[in-house]
C-alpha cells in the first residue's frame, strides 16, 4: 500500500448476532467487501449508505407479458449445457479409443496364446479384398447405369490397398489433417498466445507438410513404415505434445509472491477481497496464462470438431501400428502416391504460405500495438497498419495500473486513459480491461464494439456512472468496480444485469452515495 491514508485505522469486524460492525476507514484506505456472498446472489454485507430496503429486487422482467424472454434464457442455458455434454462425450470417446488401443497392445503381447488368437481372427485385408471384388462384379453388370457403374468402380478402387485412388484419398485426408492443424494455429494467433508457442506450433505444422512431400520420393521398400511413423509422430506432437508444452510454459513462467499473500491473509479479515490470490498475482502474467490455457478448452462446435479430429486421427493410426506389430506383412504398399509432383508442390506451397502468414501476422500486429504499451495481449493478426495510426491495434487485454502513487497529487489527478481506451477499443477485440488509479470519467462509446468483453476491472478511476449500454456486454464474466471516496459511483443502470447470465464474479466497493442497486434477477451463474 502507498503512504496515502496512513492515518486510517483498520479494525476487524465484530459480530453482534446477525449484525456486523464495519471498520472505520479514512481517505485512501482500501475498503473491499463483496456485496454478494450467498450462492443465490443475495447481498449479505452492505456498505454505509446502502440500506437494506434499497436492495429489494425489482419485479422480474418476465412479469409484464414477456414470457418469451424466459423461454429464450432457458434455451440459452440448455444450449450451453448441451455443448458441455457434447464436449464431455467427445473426450470420453477419445479416451475410450486410446484405452482400446492400449488394451489391444497389452493383451496381444502378454500371452502368446492371445497373440495366436489375434492372428487367427478374420483378416480385415481379406475382407476388404472380398468387398472390392464384389464391387467390381457389381460395376461390370450391364444393368447398371453409367453413373452407378462409375461410383462402384471408384469404391472398388478405394478398397484396393495399392490403388492410385486409395493413395490419393489418403493424400486428401492429409490435407484435411493440415486444415485442422491450421485452424488450431489460427485460434492461437487470435487469442494472442505467446510467440514461442506459436513459433513451435507453426514449425510442427509446416514440417508435417514438408516431410510428407519428401516421403513421396522415398524408395518403395522403405516407404510404408517410414510414412506411418512420420504420420504418428506429427499427430502426437499436435494432439498431445503441444498442449503439454503450453502447460509447461505456463508453469515455468508464472511467479507468485507467497510472502505478500501470507501478509494479506494475516492482515485482512476472512472474506475480504484482499485474501484472494488474484490480488497478489501479476496481472500481466495472469492475463497471458489465462489466454494460453483457455486456448486448450473446448468452447465451440469448431473447437470440438478440431480436437476430436486430431485425437481421432492419432487413435486410428495407433491402432494401425498395433496391427502392424502383430502382422508386419499387413502393409506392403506406401501410404501416399509416389513421385506425385502436384501433391508435393501443393504441400510445399502450403508450408511456405503458412510460414509467411504467421510471420506477417506477428510482425504487423506488433507494429500496430507498439504505441500502446498498455496492451499486454494482442491478437496476432495480419493488419495493414498505417504510419502513425493509433486505432489498428487488435488489442485483447489492456492493463494500466498504478498500485502505489507517490504523491497526493498523483492520487487525486491521475493520468487520463479515456483516449487510450478509445484507441484500443476501435477494432472491437478487447476482452479484458484492468485500470487502477487512472482517470476514466466515463466509458467511451467505442467500447460498445467490444461485444466479447469478459473482464472489466475499474479501481479508483473517478468513474461515477456506467452508461446505459453496459448491459450489452452479455459475455461479461468478471466485474470489479471500486470507487474513490472523493468521486464515488452514483448510479448504475436499472437493467444492467438483466442479460448478464455469464457473470460469475462481481465486486463493488465504496459506493458511498448510492441508494439503489439494479436487480440481480439475471445473474444466474454467480459463484
Amino acid at each position: 500500500m502507498s503512504g496515502i491514508g496512513k492515518d486510517a485505522t483498520i479494525t476487524s469486524p465484530v459480530g453482534k448476532g446477525d449484525e456486523e460492525v464495519l471498520p472505520s476507514e479514512g481517505e485512501g484506505a482500501l475498503r473491499r467487501k463483496s456485496l454478494l456472498t450467498m450462492p443465490n446472489g443475495s447481498p449479505t454485507k452492505i456498505y454505509p449508505g446502502l440500506e437494506d430496503n434499497t436492495l429489494k429486487k425489482k419485479p422480474s422482467k418476465y412479469t409484464n407479458g414477456s414470457t418469451y424472454l424466459h423461454v429464450l434464457d432457458a434455451l440459452a442455458d440448455l444450449t450451453q449445457r448441451c455443448a458441455q455434454r457434447h464436449a464431455t462425450l467427445g473426450l470420453v470417446m477419445v479416451a475410450v479409443g486410446y484405452l482400446g488401443v492400449f488394451i489391444k497392445l497389452i493383451s496381444c503381447r502378454s500371452s502368446p496364446k492371445k497373440a495366436y488368437l489375434v492372428h487367427q481372427a478374420p483378416d480385415s485385408n481379406n475382407f476388404v479384398k472380398k468387398v472390392g471384388k464384389s464391387l467390381d462384379d457389381a460395376a461390370a453388370r450391364p444393368t447398371r447405369g453409367k453413373i452407378a457403374s462409375a461410383i462402384l468402380k471408384f469404391a472398388a478402387a478405394l478398397a484396393r490397398e495399392d490403388s492410385a485412388e486409395r493413395k490419393m484419398s489418403k493424400l486428401l485426408m492429409k490435407f484435411g489433417d493440415l486444415a485442422l492443424e491450421t485452424f488450431l494455429l489460427h485460434q492461437m494467433l487470435e487469442s494472442g498466445s505467446p510467440a514461442v508457442l506459436i513459433a513451435i506450433f507453426t514449425i510442427v505444422v509446416a514440417s508435417n507438410a514438408l516431410i510428407c512431400a519428401v516421403m513421396m520420393f522415398v524408395p518403395y521398400k522403405r516407404a510404408p513404415r517410414a510414412e506411418t511413423f512420420v504420420d504418428i509422430l506429427f499427430d502426437f506432437l499436435i494432439a498431445i505434445a503441444c498442449p503439454m508444452l503450453t502447460l509447461v510454459y505456463c508453469l515455468s513462467t508464472f511467479t507468485f509472491d507467497r510472502e505478500k499473500f501470507a501478509i494479506n491473509l494475516q492482515v485482512f479479515p476472512a472474506g475480504w477481497f484482499e485474501q484472494s490470490a488474484s490480488v497478489v498475482a501479476d496481472p500481466v502474467q495472469t492475463a497471458v496464462i489465462y489466454k494460453s490455457l483457455k486456448s486448450l478448452r473446448i468452447m465451440s462446435a469448431l473447437d470440438l470438431f478440431s480436437r476430436m479430429g486430431v485425437n481421432g486421427t492419432l487413435c486410428f493410426r495407433l491402432r494401425n501400428v498395433v496391427d502392424l506389430i502383430h502382422n508386419p506383412t499387413k502393409q506392403q504398399s506406401s501410404v501416399y502416391p509416389k513421385r506425385s509432383r502436384v501433391g508435393a508442390a501443393a504441400l510445399g506451397i502450403f508450408s511456405a504460405v503458412l510460414i509467411v502468414f504467421v510471420e506477417e501476422s506477428m510482425r504487423t500486429s506488433s507494429l500496430a500495438c507498439e504505441p500502446h504499451p498498455e496492451c499486454v495481449v494482442n491478437a496476432r493478426r495480419w493488419v495493414s497498419a498505417e504510419n502513425g495510426s493509433l486505432t489498428q491495434c487488435p488489442c485483447v487485454t489492456m492493463i494500466d495500473r498504478d498500485v502505489a502513487p507517490k504523491t497526493y497529487t498523483e492520487w487525486e489527478n491521475p493520468t487520463n486513459v479515456t483516449e487510450k481506451l478509445t484507441h484500443l477499443a476501435a477494432t472491437g477485440d478487447l476482452q479484458t480491461i484492468q485500470v487502477t488509479n487512472r482517470y476514466l470519467g466515463e466509458l467511451p462509446e467505442e467500447l460498445r464494439r467490444c461485444n466479447g468483453l469478459k473482464h472489466l476491472s475499474l479501481e479508483y478511476t473517478h468513474t461515477q456512472a456506467l452508461p446505459t449500454w453496459i448491459k450489452e456486454f452479455t459475455k461479461l464474466e468478471y466485474l470489479h468496480v471500486e470507487s474513490k471516496f472523493t468521486s464515488p459511483m452514483t448510479v448504475l443502470p436499472d437493467d444492467m444485469f438483466d442479460d448478464m447470465s455469464s457473470l460469475t464474479f462481481m465486486h463493488f466497493a465504496a459506493f458511498m452515495t448510492m441508494t439503489k442497486l439494479p436487480s440481480f434477477q439475471g445473474l444466474t451463474n454467480l459463484r
